[in-house]
């Protein structure tokens, strides 16, 4: 979880782009697993703690579900299968951060392009 965190808060010092972030989290993840899902987050441990906590209970209740999520996103298969499994936690966590990470990149090239 540390790793998401800090990712998150080292892109975000410069930009202004968490709002946005989550609404770009919000969208994919209502398409894919619930279209009322909302994520309150204030802060970047919120945002990643909640994303854990759904992650694994898409999981446990609907895997299909998971695997649209992350077609959705557009994780790449590769990292996925890089991940290292065993420890059900340390799974989740480095999920987290792939997608945490996917959905920086969704929102910070759109912001910049825009810019031009």
């Amino acid at each position: 979880m540390e790793v998401a965190v800090t990712y998150l808060e080292n892109q975000l010092k410069e930009q202004d782009l968490f709002e946005q972030l989550v609404q770009q989290i919000e969208r994919d993840f209502r398409m894919s697993v619930d279209e009322d899902l909302t994520f309150p987050a204030s802060t970047p441990l919120e945002l990643v703690q909640q994303i854990q906590g759904v992650l694994e209970s898409i999981a446990s209740r609907t895997p299909a579900k998971l695997s649209m999520l992350l077609y959705r996103i557009d994780v790449a298969e590769k990292d996925i299968r890089a991940l290292e499994e065993g420890d059900v936690f340390n799974y989740f966590q480095q999920l987290t951060y792939l997608i945490v990470k996917r959905e920086f990149q969704k929102v910070y090239f759109r912001t910049n392009l825009s810019k031009e």
